[in-house]
Order: structure tokens, then sequence, then C-alpha cells
């Protein structure tokens, strides 16, 4: 389990140019490539219990977060200003099609707490995980836990390092209706679209505390977030995002 301190924002396709030299200058590096076929899960049977008057149910039912490796069919470049021949040739492998790749994949799972309330700096939350290192049947691993797939969606962006600090720029890409058969592997593969067609890019600037007690280590990783908003607020404005719209709990919404 880790503690996650972040900031967010969102910047427009003719922006990002500037934003990806920047962070250049500024952390000293080139960014790393970032692909990732994520797929949103839900309880088989969520647990609803009856309201009994004058007493508080304290257990919920949350929706789980699979990850993994997004190998082959990424855009070939992040920055592109053909958006069209950028998304040309842009494939994924959905887990609810049959792909051998999807269960011989390294599958994390990730399951997170509200975000803290109150009056902070940046977002704090709470983030449980657990690797899937193999399985033979990824469907029927989820069933026998419970769960089933309720959407997907693939990740293509860049990350840099600064100090503690982890900055990603992303695009995210859903499923198109087209369909595409691979002779080779015997394997069906999805054709894939922006799921924002205007190129916007979000920005994420986050730390991990290895300890919810390592209060020294958080304070610190908020003093950096805030001096990297404070860096880049001439290109890109920072900020605490809608607590509510980042709860997994199956009520919520």
């Amino acid at each position: 389990m880790v503690q996650q301190l972040s900031l967010t924002a969102q910047v427009a396709s003719p922006r990002i140019e500037r934003l990806l030299l920047t962070l250049e200058t500024l952390t000293g590096n080139i960014c790393s490539p970032m692909h990732q076929h994520s797929v949103i899960l839900k309880p088989r049977y969520p647990f609803t219990p009856e309201p009994i008057p004058g007493k508080f149910i304290q257990i919920e039912s949350y929706r789980i977060r699979m990850n993994r490796i997004w190998e082959k069919g990424f855009p070939k470049e992040f920055l592109n200003k053909d958006e069209k021949e950028n998304e040309a040739d842009v494939f994924g492998e959905s887990i609810t099609k049959p792909n051998p790749n999807v269960n011989s994949s390294i599958w994390t799972l990730q399951l997170t707490d509200i975000p803290a309330g109150g009056k902070n700096s940046v977002l704090i939350q709470n983030i449980y995980e657990t690797t899937i290192y193999q399985t033979d049947d990824v469907i029927g691993y989820l069933d026998e836990l419970g769960y089933m797939h309720e959407a997907e969606f693939w990740t293509d962006g860049v990350r840099f390092y600064y100090g503690n600090v982890i900055i990603e720029l992303s695009r995210l890409y859903i499923k198109a209706d087209e369909m595409v058969i691979d002779p080779v592997e015997d394997s069906e593969t999805s054709k894939l679209s922006l799921l924002d067609p205007t190129g916007t890019c979000h920005v994420k600037a986050y730390v991990n505390v290895g300890a919810l007690n390592d209060l020294e280590s958080a304070a610190i990783g908020i003093k950096q977030l805030e001096s990297l908003k404070k860096e880049l607020s001439e290109i890109v404005e920072l900020h605490i995002p809608d607590r509510t719209a980042m709860d997994s709990r199956i009520n919520s919404r």
C-alpha cells in the first residue's frame, strides 16, 4: 500500500510541445514512453445491505482497476501534429476477446480509497496493489474473485522524473467498433480511437509515500508538488481534481 499525493491538469494539443520542452529543461532528462492497458472491474454480486435505523453500515463494495503493459499497437509518436496519421494503426488487445497475450501478461490489481477530504494543497489517496504474475485464464481468475469486466481503456503517454515527483502526460484511447484479426497469432484486436478527439492531454504529477505514518516524507512530497506547481504556472495550472470523481465505491455514482 502507498499513500499517493498528486496534482492534475489538462493541456490543449497546441501547448503540449511547449510543456514537453519545459519539462525536459526542468528535469534535465528526456521523457520515458508510457503505454498501458487498463481494465475496470466491478463486483459480480455487489453487497447491498439493508439499512438499519440507528446503525451505520461500514462495509462497501469497490471497483478494481487492472493494469498491464500495452505491448503493441500504440501510436508511433506521442506528439504528432497530424492526429489522424497518428491514429491510423492504433489497436489494442481487449480482455473481452480471445487473445493469448492477455493471459500471459503480468497484471497489477489496484484498489483505491476515496481521497482525503479537508483543506489540503494536494490530493491525498491510499492505493492498495497486488500483482498477478501468471494465470492461464484471466477472465476465469476474475470470476473466482467475484469480479467482472465493466470498461477498459488504453493509455499512451510519456513520463518524467523530477526528484521524488513523477510527472505523466497522457491521452486515453477506447475501442472503436472495428475488429482486426491477427493471422499469425490467431487472435482478435480492436481498432482504437482517442477518447477526446481534440487531442487534449492529461497531466498528473504525483509522489508515492511508502507508509501512512511517514509524515516527514509526506510533508516533503507536498512541498515538492507545490514547488512544481509554481514552476509550471505559466504553462499549465496544476490543481486538485474533484475527489468525488475518484471515488471507486460502487454506490458512489
